[in-house]
């Protein structure tokens, strides 16, 4: 599959003018970074136009930059089956939330959940709940200043509900 052709980025530019931080493209992969605020209507405009028809999301999920400030970044994964075209679009989970977009794509139901327990990231406008880890557990493991060797002290915080 090959990502959105750059006629389609200059109209997702020219319809969201101050909400499109940044475009780039590398290796023909093509990546738009947006601002929270205008997060869940860059992405139901995505879905629900017929020139990009993103009907796919195929995942969420985060990067962590420490030195950056807001520090995670939440990527996603869009596709569109009937038009055979990607995209990656991310946007800065500032205080560390970020809208829900589980309205649009139900299958970020899990992927949202996913990237909390990892990274910590709230998804706002829905109830969050961990998968594979207690829900009391206190880190984030996929961040970078976890540990490789995890922390040693005991931690009281399974819980067998």
């Amino acid at each position: 599959m090959q990502y959105v052709n750059r006629e389609l980025v200059e109209k997702l530019k020219e319809r969201f003018k101050d909400g499109i931080e940044k475009v780039e493209e590398f290796r023909k992969e093509v990546s738009i970074t947006v601002k929270k605020d205008i997060l869940v209507e860059f992405m139901k405009f995505l879905k629900d136009s017929p020139d990009f028809g993103m009907d796919m999301l195929v995942d969420v999920t985060a990067v962590d930059y420490p030195e950056h400030t807001p520090r995670i970044q939440v990527v996603y994964h869009l596709r569109s089956l009937t038009k055979r075209h990607n995209l990656r679009v991310k946007c800065w989970a500032e205080n560390e939330e970020i809208p829900s977009v589980v309205d649009i794509w139900k299958t970020a139901e899990w992927t949202e959940r996913e990237t909390y327990e990892m990274f910590g990231v709230k998804f706002t406008g829905r109830k969050l709940r961990k998968i594979l880890l207690p829900q009391r557990y206190p880190y984030f493991p996929l961040r970078k200043d976890f540990p490789l060797e995890g922390y040693e002290e005991p931690c009281e915080v399974w819980d067998w509900e």
